[in-house]
């Protein structure tokens, strides 16, 4: 008998031979019809691991409450977690109990996308100028809503501030709820990701001003970029999925190749496209590298933009 054969298999190996042995969860950590909700919802219907894959939007605190579920789950593969930068930014900001670094294990980074400065049509300005001098000329009369704090909308809106163009930062527990008031008229604005508002910008019911990133968007390409009105205002998103630490490699492996074929499909790139995605597709490692540049970098930034949990 060889030494294999007489010790017992190892539990981690186990777990991967069966994987996944029951439905696998995305915990999203904002609320439905944000962007991370869409692109959750994109993968459970594309992605393929032989196991119905269910969606759990799990809101509040920035994104916190998602995060620390998604970070006490049983690392087995069968919990997953779709997150973006306010995973990095919130320990810079808020007491958390969890770190974006040592808690999770990347799978992919999924995709890239822009923030975009929508307005209420009744707003008296006709373009991102006309916004800076209307907000200049009245100091704290302009809501912006945003997904919640830490997202790139409350970084946008803090950057704004700090660049002379005061603006008052209302969050939301995400994208789509966020979109929905500046909708209904209870606030003026709001900066949000592109995919939980183009469809009211396409349908007319709401106009973009201007977008977070350091171009223009190829989805909006008539509308410019806010560095272009206001030097310096850039935020660029990012939105990945990722695993509990400790998670098998040989699943995180699985995961990853599943992922990538999805991403590959027509389908999915079609589908990503239509909402405003830029599709990636990332090594795990990749992505883990990412996580800890964007965990470093955002103290400083936090702290030169003046970004608070209360503004």
């Amino acid at each position: 008998m060889t030494l294999s054969a007489a010790l017992p298999a190892l539990p981690g190996r186990a777990r991967a031979a069966t994987y996944p042995d029951k439905p696998v969860r995305i915990i999203v950590p904002f609320a439905p019809g944000g962007s991370l909700d869409i692109l959750a919802r994109g993968l459970a219907n594309d992605v393929r691991l032989g196991q119905q894959i269910v969606v759990e939007n799990r809101s509040g605190a920035g994104g916190n409450i998602g995060f620390e579920a998604a970070a006490r789950s049983t690392p087995d593969g069968h919990t997953l977690m779709l997150a973006s930068e306010p995973l990095t930014v919130n320990p810079a900001l808020m007491r958390v109990t969890y770190d974006p670094v040592r808690d999770f294990a990347g799978i992919s980074l999924i995709a890239l996308l822009t923030q975009v400065l929508i307005v209420h049509p009744d707003v008296p300005a006709r373009d991102l100028p006309e916004l800076v001098a209307l907000a200049r000329a009245r100091p704290g009369t302009i809501n912006v809503a945003s997904a919640g704090p830490g997202t790139s909308g409350h970084l946008a809106v803090a950057m704004l501030g700090a660049a002379g163009v005061p603006l008052v930062h209302v969050p939301f527990r995400g994208g789509g709820p966020a979109a929905a008031a500046v909708l209904a008229g209870q606030v003026q604005a709001g900066i949000m990701t592109l995919p939980a508002a183009l469809g009211y910008i396409r349908q007319g019911q709401l106009r973009a001003f201007g977008v977070t990133a350091t171009e223009r968007s190829r989805f909006l390409p008539e509308v410019p970029s806010l560095r272009e009105v206001v030097p310096g205002v850039v935020v660029d998103s990012w939105q990945a999925l990722f695993a509990p630490a400790g998670t098998p490699p040989p699943i995180i492996g699985q995961i990853n190749a599943a992922v990538l074929a999805a991403l590959a499909t027509p389908g999915t790139s079609d589908f990503l496209a239509r909402q405003g995605f830029e599709k990636v597709g990332s090594t795990p490692a990749a992505l883990d590298d990412l996580v800890q540049r964007e965990a470093a970098r955002w103290p400083a930034v936090v702290r030169d933009a003046g970004v608070s949990v209360d503004g």
